[in-house]
C-alpha cells in the first residue's frame, strides 16, 4: 500500500471516530490556545481558521484572540492557494462550505504563530490534513528565518504515537498539537 492510499485509510477511520465521539469542548481548546500563544514571543498575530464539519469549534477562540488584541488572518482558498484576510471583515460561504473572509487580503508574515486545522496529528509533528495540500503548500513557502510557530488543533482523541502517520515528501511537520486538555510539543528526529 502506498503512503498516499494509507493516508487516505486514516482519514477515513479518523472521520468516521469524528462523527461517533463526542466533539472538542470549544472553551477548553480556546484556553489552551491563548496559553499556548502566551508563551511565545512575536508579533499579536496569527493565523487561523473558521471551523466547519467536525473540525473542533474555533469560534469562541477566535472571539478571545480578538478580545486579546490578536490580528488574526483566516484563509480563503483563491486559484487553489491559500491567501489570508483579517477577521472581522465580510464573509462569504465558499463551495466547499466554509465561511471565508471576502475583504483584501492582507501579507502572512509576520507572524507569532499559524494555528491550522488537521483530522490528527502525531506526537512527532506530522500533520494529517484533509488531502488537498493547501496548508504544506504555505508552510513549505515560509522562509525558515520567519518561520512562526505552527500549531494543530484537534481533538485529544486525534493525536496518534509517533510513526502513524504516513509521510510523503511534500508533508510538513508542525510544532505543537493543542487539545482541549493539553499542550504538546512535537519531537522530531
Amino acid at each position: 500500500m502506498s503512503s498516499a492510499e494509507a493516508k487516505e485509510m486514516l482519514r477515513s477511520l479518523v472521520r468516521a471516530a469524528r462523527r461517533q465521539g463526542p466533539p472538542a469542548d470549544p472553551s477548553a481548546l480556546a484556553d489552551q490556545c491563548v496559553a499556548y500563544l502566551e508563551d511565545l514571543d512575536g508579533p499579536l498575530r496569527v493565523t487561523c481558521y473558521s471551523s466547519y464539519g467536525s473540525e473542533p469549534g474555533t469560534s469562541v477562540l477566535l472571539g478571545r484572540l480578538g478580545d486579546r488584541g490578536y490580528e488574526v488572518l483566516l484563509p480563503r482558498v483563491t486559484d487553489d492557494e491559500l491567501e489570508w484576510a483579517p477577521m472581522g471583515g465580510p464573509t462569504v460561504v465558499s463551495p466547499m462550505g466554509i465561511d471565508e473572509p471576502s475583504g483584501p487580503a492582507s501579507p502572512l508574515l509576520p507572524l507569532r504563530a499559524m494555528l491550522v486545522p488537521a483530522l490528527a496529528a502525531g506526537i512527532d509533528g506530522a500533520r494529517l490534513g484533509k488531502g488537498g495540500g493547501y496548508y504544506d503548500r504555505v508552510l513549505d513557502a515560509l522562509p525558515v528565518d520567519q518561520r512562526p510557530a505552527i500549531a494543530v488543533i484537534v481533538r485529544d482523541e486525534d493525536v496518534l504515537p509517533a510513526g502513524t502517520i504516513p509521510v510523503e515528501p511534500h508533508d510538513r511537520y508542525v510544532d505543537a498539537i493543542i487539545t482541549p486538555t493539553r499542550i504538546i510539543t512535537c519531537v522530531t528526529d
